[in-house]
This record gives C-alpha cells, sequence and structure tokens, in this order.
C-alpha cells in the first residue's frame, strides 16, 4: 500500500475498535484493484461524536463506517441520509459527496446478501424471531420484511427498544405481522413457531441465557448470531448440535463491507479478495 499527497481515506468510527476487522478487509480490496486509497480505524469517545463527524469533513475523508454505539445518535449529524437508514433510524456507512455527509445503511443488506448467497435461504413466508434491538437489528428486520417474511417478534431487555422497532417495521411494511415480548416473558412458543432465530445482542451468549430453550433447536430452524470469531458462538454450537442450520455474523460484515466499498469507489468490491482477508484477520486476532 501506498500513502501520499493524493491518497483518499476512509474509515471506521466506533469504540472499542480494537478487534475490528474492518481495515483489513478494505484495504485488501484497495490494494487489489490498485487504489490509492486507505481505511483507518478512529476510535471515538461518545461525547466527541459531533467533533469527530466535523473533523472528518474538514480533512475530506472520502467516506466511513459508523459502528456501536453511534449507528443510531450520528443521524443527526449528517447533511443527508438516503430513504432505507431513515426508515430504519440508523446509520453504519456514510459518503462524502460534493462536501455533504450522506448517510446509508448497509447492515441489512450484507444480512440478507448472506443468507441468499452463502446459503441459498429465501426469507419469504417465514417466522422471524430477532433478540436484540439496536442499531444493527434495526436494519436487518427491516430488510427481512421488505424480502417477504410472513412474521417478526421482537425480544429486548427494553422494551421501550422493543417497541420502537415494531413501529419503524410497521411504518416499512405494514403488511407484516410485528410483535414484541418482554423479557421476562415465557418465549417457549415463539421459539417453537419460529422459522429463524437471530441473536442481534452483543454477547455471544448460549441459548438458555437468551431465553432459548436447546430442546425446540431443531433441523427445520435457521439459527443466526450476528456476533463472529473463529469459532461458533455457543447458541450456532448448541443448534448445530441439533441439526438446525446456522450462519454466523462474518457473511453478514463481509457483504455489507462489500455494499459500502461500493457507494464509496463506484466500482464492483472484490468479494472473495475482502473474504480472504477476513478470515485471516480474524485468524490473527485470536493468535
Amino acid at each position: 500500500m501506498r500513502i501520499n499527497g493524493s491518497t483518499r481515506l476512509v474509515g471506521i468510527i466506533g469504540n472499542p475498535l480494537e478487534h475490528s476487522l474492518s481495515p483489513a478487509i478494505h484495504n485488501a480490496a484497495f490494494d487489489y484493484l490498485g487504489l490509492n486509497w486507505c481505511y483507518v480505524p478512529m476510535l471515538v469517545e461518545e461525547g466527541n461524536l459531533a467533533l469527530a463527524i466535523h473533523g472528518m469533513k474538514a480533512i475530506s475523508f472520502a467516506g466511513a463506517n459508523v459502528t456501536m454505539p453511534f449507528k443510531i445518535m450520528v443521524l443527526g449529524l449528517l447533511d443527508e441520509v438516503a430513504v432505507f437508514a431513515e426508515s430504519v433510524g440508523a446509520v453504519n456507512t456514510i459518503l462524502a459527496d460534493k462536501g455533504k455527509f450522506m448517510g446509508y445503511n448497509t447492515d441489512g443488506r450484507g444480512f440478507y446478501t448472506a443468507l441468499a448467497r452463502d446459503l441459498e435461504y429465501d426469507v419469504k413466508g417465514r417466522k422471524i424471531l430477532v433478540l436484540g434491538a439496536g442499531g444493527a437489528s434495526r436494519s436487518v428486520t427491516v430488510s427481512l420484511a421488505l424480502a417477504g417474511c410472513s412474521s417478526i417478534a421482537i425480544v429486548d431487555q427494553l422494551p421501550d427498544r422493543s417497541r420502537q422497532l415494531v413501529e419503524i417495521i410497521r411504518s416499512s411494511t405494514p403488511d407484516v405481522d410485528v410483535t414484541w415480548l418482554s423479557p421476562d416473558d415465557n418465549h417457549d412458543i415463539v421459539v417453537a413457531e419460529s422459522d429463524v432465530i437471530i441473536n442481534a445482542t452483543p454477547r455471544t451468549i448460549s441459548s438458555e441465557s437468551l431465553r432459548v430453550p436447546p430442546s425446540l433447536l431443531n433441523k427445520n430452524k435457521l439459527v443466526c448470531d450476528l456476533n463472529y470469531s473463529l469459532s461458533q458462538p455457543p447458541l450456532l454450537q448448541e443448534a448445530a448440535s441439533r441439526g438446525a442450520r446456522v450462519m454466523d455474523g462474518k457473511g453478514m460484515l463481509l457483504y455489507q463491507a462489500a455494499a459500502s466499498f461500493e457507494i464509496w469507489t463506484g466500482l464492483e468490491a472484490p468479494v472473495e479478495v475482502m473474504r480472504v482477508a477476513l478470515l485471516r484477520a480474524l485468524e490473527e486476532t485470536h493468535s
């Protein structure tokens, strides 16, 4: 990688960032295509988000990714927000365009693409259970609703977040049956009836801790965890042992990164190059 006065800068803002794989993924893509671009991690304290956004604009960043805990709060700091990102109330990608910062959300597209391309799974008519109602959950659930799932049930430790997400989904896709459950409710019936179970909480914990009885996981279910590591999260290990199909968050990470890359550069992302870089970086973080 060459870095000089013509290098275009992009990066990721969030906190924490020490385990982010995004720099390795994007810099591998830039290098493969011979682009004079560089992707850097930018650790931002929660009270300094506005300063970070203004600073990136001042030094002519071409764009950025946004991760926890800023996906929701960054909306009010941007000049314009794309329709999908505005509808879900969360941004994970910023594009600098003629002096303005534009907000996009590629998380949902990343998750849906991973399902369709890597698993060849069609969500149309499926019943979905989602654990967690944060920024990533917003884009994933709305994408699944737009793709034609029949129902979505949401559980979050904060019922107000669940209620808010229900309203977001209903406003985007009024034909989809959307409900929320209290974390204290018995979830057995919903788990039993769900075709797809998604852990969208930032914790790689067991099915029992997530109130998903292992006895209800079987070959007819797809169980997903938006977290990722070299080994499968505990929820997926338990699901796989009972014959369920499983998917962790590596595919979503890959395809959302590819979508961000294409927004910034206008070029087709070298997805397989980015996949190899992701896996290598993941191995290095655990070596």
